[in-house]
C-alpha cells in the first residue's frame, strides 16, 4: 500500500543497507532520517551523492504514489463507495497542488523529495505543482491555533499528538483575532506508550503534558478554555473514531466519554474550566494553509496521511509577520 511505501520505516529501510557507506554506523534507527538530512547538506563528495540517491528514491515513490491516486481507472471499492468518490474527487478535481509537510519534509531531505517527486508527476504527464510547506513540522499545531473559534481571548493552547512525539504550543492572537505566534515548547518523547497495552499510561501522560502546558503560561495572559489536539487517528464530533484504529482510538477504553474524562482531570489539576476537542492530524495541518485555493497537504511523519485545504472562511487568518518561535 502507499503507507507501507512512505512510511518512516520505508524511508528507513532505504537508509539502512548504506549506514556504513553514508558513515552512520551506530546511530539509532529513529535518528536516521534526520542523519542523513546532515548529510545531505554537507560537503559534495560519495557520501552526499548516495544520500540524495536515497532521497530521491523516497521522493520518485511518493510522485508515483500521487499518479496513482489521479490516474487509476478504478478504485479500491466495486461498487466505490461514497467516502471513495468523494476522496478520488477531491484529489483529481480540488488538488492543483501538493504541499509536503511533516518530519521528512525538512531540510535538504525535504527539498530532494520535492523534486524527485515532481519530475515523477511530470513523466506520467501531470501538470500538478508541489511545494516545501513553511514550518513543516508545525503544520498541525499552526492549524490547530487557526481552527480555535473565534473570542477575544488573547491566548490559547495547542497540541499535536502522533506516533513518536507530542508537539505543544501556546498561540498568541492580535485585536483581530489573527494569530500572531506561536511559541513552541520542547516535545515530549511519547512514542514509548503508542503500543497497544499502554493506553492507561498514553492518557495520563496527555493529560499530564497539557496541564504541565497549561502551568506555563503566564498568569497574566487571558487563555481560552478550548483546547484542540491533533491526534494521528480519524476523528468525528470532536473525539478519535471509536474502532480499532491504533493508540488514539483506543483511548476510548479508558471511558464512554473521552471528552469528559480528559476535561475533568485537567480541570482538577490545573483549577480552570476547560473543553477538550481532538482533531485528525492530516486534516487540520491542511487547515494552517486555510484559504489556498485547491491544494491538499500530504503528511510525511511516522506515517503517511492527506488533508484538503479549506477555504479561508471560518478559520483565523495569519497576521502579517506571524512568528513561529
Amino acid at each position: 500500500s502507499g503507507s507501507e511505501l512512505l512510511s518512516k520505516i520505508a524511508l528507513l529501510r532505504l537508509i539502512r543497507p548504506h549506514v556504513r557507506a553514508l558513515q552512520l554506523d551506530g546511530t539509532p534507527d529513529d535518528a536516521l532520517p534526520e542523519a542523513l538530512n546532515a548529510v545531505l547538506e554537507g560537503p559534495d563528495g560519495p557520501r552526499r551523492a548516495l544520500a540524495e540517491f536515497i532521497a530521491a528514491q523516497h521522493g520518485r515513490l511518493v510522485g508515483y504514489l500521487i499518479a496513482s491516486i489521479l490516474l487509476s481507472p478504478c478504485g479500491l471499492t466495486d461498487p466505490m463507495v461514497a467516502w471513495e468518490r468523494a476522496f478520488l474527487a477531491q484529489w483529481r478535481e480540488g488538488a492543483q497542488e501538493i504541499v509536503l509537510g511533516g518530519g521528512r519534509a525538512n531540510g535538504r531531505l525535504g527539498e530532494r523529495i520535492r523534486d524527485a517527486a515532481q519530475e515523477a508527476l511530470t513523466r506520467c504527464g501531470l501538470d500538478r505543482v508541489v511545494f516545501l510547506a513553511e514550518h513543516p513540522s508545525y503544520l498541525p499545531s499552526i492549524g490547530a491555533a487557526r481552527s480555535l473559534p473565534p473570542s477575544d481571548r488573547a491566548a490559547a493552547v495547542v497540541f499535536d499528538f502522533g506516533g513518536s512525539w507530542a508537539k505543544r504550543g501556546v498561540a498568541t492572537y492580535d485585536r483581530s483575532g489573527a494569530l500572531c505566534r506561536l511559541r513552541v515548547l520542547p516535545p515530549r518523547d511519547t512514542g514509548h506508550l503508542t503500543q497497544a497495552g499502554k493506553t492507561a499510561e498514553l492518557g495520563a501522560e496527555m493529560v499530564a503534558i497539557i496541564v504541565d502546558t497549561i502551568r506555563s503560561v503566564e498568569p497574566s495572559m487571558d487563555l481560552a478554555p478550548t483546547i484542540l489536539c491533533s491526534v494521528g487517528a480519524y476523528v468525528e464530533d470532536g473525539e478519535p473514531v471509536r474502532m480499532d484504529r491504533g493508540p488514539y482510538t483506543w483511548l476510548h477504553r479508558l471511558s464512554p466519554d473521552i471528552r469528559a474524562w480528559f476535561n475533568a482531570r485537567i480541570e482538577a489539576a490545573v483549577g480552570r474550566v476547560v473543553e477538550i476537542e481532538f482533531v485528525h492530524d492530516c486534516d487540520v495541518a491542511a487547515c494552517a494553509l486555510a484559504g489556498r485555493p485547491k491544494a491538499a497537504v500530504l503528511m510525511m511523519g511516522s506515517a503517511l496521511g492527506v488533508g484538503f485545504v479549506p477555504c479561508a472562511e471560518g478559520y483565523r487568518a495569519l497576521a502579517e509577520g506571524f512568528a513561529l518561535e
